[in-house]
């Protein structure tokens, strides 16, 4: 089953924000950052039915739309990997409070760990690589990765945060990443889309 990838620039730091969904016009919500109405807009709009929101990692600029989205559609499941739940609960942690924020999330999620994964009408792989965050997610759907910031068009995701390695991050992304086909398309938390074979051959991080 195709799925397609809309990406909606969101909060206040333009976070990708990304709707995938497909011709039964199930839906998941990637990354929700404060400012949910163009997502919410977006869904009414194509008439899709949400199944879940599923987190890369705990930062809170692909976080703090989650309040949002679960006050919109109240039995929406939160999917995020155990290490970056502590980010949700701790402002210092899922850095809201360098924006002078005191965001937290202390509503139940999902755990999702590294493997396949199926969520309603989607299957798919959840990708781990620590170094950005704890245990950074990207998921693997069809030939769409979608990475948060572990991965961008020509660069990798900042590693001076709490738990950051530069080191842990670049080796995860030389592992795990470069071993997929070059067709697969980069779908980041910031910026322009790219492919993995044109990350292998530009990125200089790599």
């Amino acid at each position: 089953m195709s799925v397609t990838v809309e990406r909606l620039i969101t909060g206040p730091i333009e976070t990708n924000t990304y709707i995938v969904y497909n011709e039964m016009k199930d839906c998941l919500i990637i990354d929700p950052s404060p400012g949910v109405d163009p997502v919410v807009d977006f869904i009414g709009r194509e008439q899709l039915i949400p199944l879940a929101i599923m987190i890369t990692h705990g930062h809170f600029d692909h976080i703090g739309g989650i309040p949002e989205l679960v006050d919109r559609f109240p039995l929406l499941p939160v999917y995020i990997h155990p290490s970056e739940k502590v980010l949700l609960e701790r402002p210092e942690l899922n850095l809201s409070m360098m924006m002078g924020i005191d965001f937290t999330y202390t509503g139940k999620v999902i755990d999702i760990s590294e493997g396949p994964f199926s969520v309603g009408s989607f299957n798919g792989t959840t990708i781990v690589i620590s170094g950005h965050s704890p245990a950074g997610c990207a998921f693997l759907i069809e030939n769409m990765l979608l990475c948060g910031d572990i991965l961008f068009a020509g660069s990798i995701g900042r590693s001076d945060f709490p738990g950051g390695s530069q080191a842990s991050l670049v080796e995860g992304i030389k592992a795990k990443f470069l071993s997929l086909d070059d067709s697969v398309v980069v779908c980041p938390g910031h910026g322009g889309r790219s492919t993995i074979g044109r990350e292998r051959r530009m990125n200089p991080y790599l």
